[in-house]
């Protein structure tokens, strides 16, 4: 670093040292968090990875980068300049995590496809055409998914990785590109803090936590102890982060550069009062989930599983896998994997009310609350999910887990709908998600709201 550090000198005024620095330390965990989970959790190969993942789209200065893969370890180690900056290991069930050393050499998730129906397996229903008000139109609608400029910018390849398409309750159209399939776990960025609000209702359900709870952590001496649980599951907790995602800001030091994601969110001041403003932030979700684990009333090995114990399994997500940080709370934020047939699982599980083959997994009264957009995000958010064309204080007809880079799960409960779109495009322009849903939509026979409320 000290090498590092120098050469800048060289180049720049100290404000800009400070930022090359800082540059450095969060590329540096970038590329090994992201190198390490994409070969030991998916399966993929390294020259895949670096032109899809890390590539000149998210920050041309991390084709400075390289990542040195230890299998044996479980590791991944990168740097530039000759200098490793972070390293990530692998640990079985938990992903990968930075600065936390790997255990072994593990064993991708390379699922084989179940040949029963969804929702039980990963099949189409025999009935599943009958559905479909104009099955032509949809199976056009999903191939343009997959075609450059066809919901984006014409210039861009959208790089669609899958579409799977539930209506009825029945797997209607899936298409995969090459090398994804219906099992493969997709990075799911901001997709995961519906799945993190989900967890949080199942313990307000075992009497373990109550919206109404403050002084949430032991560190909060000050005003900060007015937070409540709600304030942070609704993005009203008032703390100074700043959710821009670029340089050295706020979302990729706490993510590829802290070992506890949750304190140097917590760390922040409050910029307005609790509870009197929406602010979208990362930092929250971050915090809820060292709240959540605090209060969970299970060991470490109790807490490591129960995602899979108490959501996971239960909805059927075999592929899915929830990552933590080195200090071992689970990035809510951002680190999901799941394929796009557990994705599309979950947003069954949650038009269903929460419940699967007649188990209550979620409480019903939670998903309600997840289904009811507030007053302070103008109709747009509640309990960590998105609304299109919500009004405050309603059930919405339509809601969405939205992430980073083109991940979608669409949800029309009525209709018992849910719409995936995966892939990874960090130039919004290349996916116009709005444009897709006004196509699939009236292949579909449903009438919902297609964009988003402003």
């Amino acid at each position: 670093m000290a090498a590092l550090a120098a050469l800048a000198v060289g180049l720049a005024g100290c404000g800009q040292v400070r930022e090359l620095a800082g540059v450095a330390e969060i590329g540096g965990g970038l590329v090994a968090r992201t190198m390490c989970t994409a070969v030991f959790v998916q399966g993929r190969d390294p020259e895949d990875v670096w032109p899809h993942d890390i590539g000149p789209d998210i920050d041309p200065r991390l084709s400075l980068f390289r990542a040195s893969i230890d299998r044996a370890a479980g590791e991944v180690r990168a740097g530039r300049f000759g200098l490793t900056l972070a390293m990530a290991g692998h640990t079985p069930g938990l992903g990968c995590a930075v600065g936390r050393p790997g255990t072994g050499a593990g064993t991708p998730v390379l699922l084989a496809p179940d040949p029963r129906p969804f929702p039980a397996g990963d099949a189409p229903s025999g009935s599943a055409a009958g559905l479909v008000r104009d099955p032509a139109a949809l199976e056009t609608a999903v191939a343009a998914a997959f075609t450059r400029g066809a919901y984006g910018n014409p210039a861009r390849d959208p790089v669609t990785r899958s579409v799977v398409i539930v209506h009825q309750g029945q797997l209607v159209a899936a298409r995969h590109a090459a090398g994804w399939g219906p099992t493969t776990p997709h990075y799911s960025a901001s997709m995961s803090k519906t799945v993190a609000a989900a967890l949080v209702g199942i313990l307000v359900g075992e009497g373990r936590l109550a919206l109404a709870d403050d002084a949430l952590l032991p560190e909060w001496t000050d005003d900060r102890r007015a937070i409540r649980l709600a304030h942070l599951l609704d993005m009203e907790s008032g703390l100074a982060f700043d959710e821009t995602y670029a340089g050295v800001a706020d979302p990729g030091r706490m993510l590829y550069a802290e070992p506890s994601a949750a304190r140097f969110a917590a760390a922040k001041p409050l910029h307005d009062p609790p509870g009197t403003r929406f602010a979208y932030s990362s930092g929250d979700t971050n915090i809820l989930m060292r709240v959540v684990r605090l209060r969970a009333g299970r060991d470490r090995a109790a807490w490591n599983a129960f995602p899979r114990a108490a959501l996971f399994d239960p909805v059927g997500m075999r592929s899915a896998l929830f990552e933590q940080d080195a200090e071992g709370d689970f990035l809510g934020s951002t680190f999901v994997l799941a394929s796009a047939n557990d994705w599309a699982r979950f947003g069954l599980m949650l038009a269903d009310g929460g419940r699967v083959d007649g188990r209550q997994v979620v409480p019903e009264a939670w998903v309600m609350r997840m289904r009811t957009p507030t007053a302070l995000s103008n109709g747009r958010y509640s309990t960590q999910t998105w609304f299109r064309g919500g009004t405050p204080g309603q059930p919405a007809r339509t809601l969405e887990l939205a992430g980073y880079g083109g991940q979608f799960v669409t949800i029309v409960p009525e209709t018992r709908t849910v719409i995936v779109r995966m892939g990874f495009q960090p130039d919004r322009s290349a996916w116009d998600h709005a444009r897709f849903l006004e196509a699939v939509f009236p292949a579909l026979g449903i009438d919902a709201p297609t964009a988003n409320r402003e």
